[in-house]
């Protein structure tokens, strides 16, 4: 077969297959329709709270895991702000630290008419609590102030002030 050319011809008319068919390179690009990941529970939880504010839909209840943050009770048997501040030598912050406990109140007043807000707010405080009990208190005898600030910033300002809905302004 030495200086013989063969040509072989082949026609696909009527082939069919469960994919392509080609005599040469497919290029394709594959588009993934998967749904995304479930959003966590705060993006639920604001998508629901648009919800409820486009529809007007209020709430006259409080959620008991929220009436626990209106309560008054002491774990550490200091009574009030002003004397847990004098307590631990922080007097000078109270100006600051009413004005904000009073901001916060607002807010939570203004929002717990939304149900899907209130469950925000208690996710978000029991962070805030979890966080600072199990990550900044058992350091704080071991900081000056600028380390305790900075890890009440890092650990509950910061991680929590982007989950905020936007209406409901950044008091943090």
């Amino acid at each position: 077969m030495t200086g013989e050319t063969t040509s072989v011809s082949v026609i696909q008319s009527n082939a069919s297959a469960k994919g392509h068919i080609a005599g040469r390179d497919i290029n394709s690009t594959i588009i993934n329709n998967a749904p995304p990941r479930a959003a966590g529970i705060v993006e639920q939880l604001l998508e629901k709270l648009d919800a409820e504010l486009q529809g007007d839909q209020k709430t006259q209840n409080t959620i008991h895991k929220l009436q626990r943050y209106y309560s008054n009770k002491a774990h550490d048997g200091i009574n009030g702000l002003e004397a847990k501040l004098i307590h631990v030598g922080r007097e000078t912050a109270y100006a600051d630290a009413i004005e904000m406990k009073e901001m916060f109140a607002k807010l939570l007043e203004q929002w717990s008419l939304y149900a899907s807000a209130q469950q925000i707010f208690v996710y978000l405080l029991a962070r805030a609590e979890r966080h600072f009990n199990d990550l900044i208190l058992p350091q704080i005898a071991s900081l000056d102030e600028a380390g305790v600030n900075r890890m009440v910033n890092e650990l509950i300002v910061d991680d929590l002030s982007p989950k905020l809905h936007p209406a409901m302004g950044r008091i943090l």
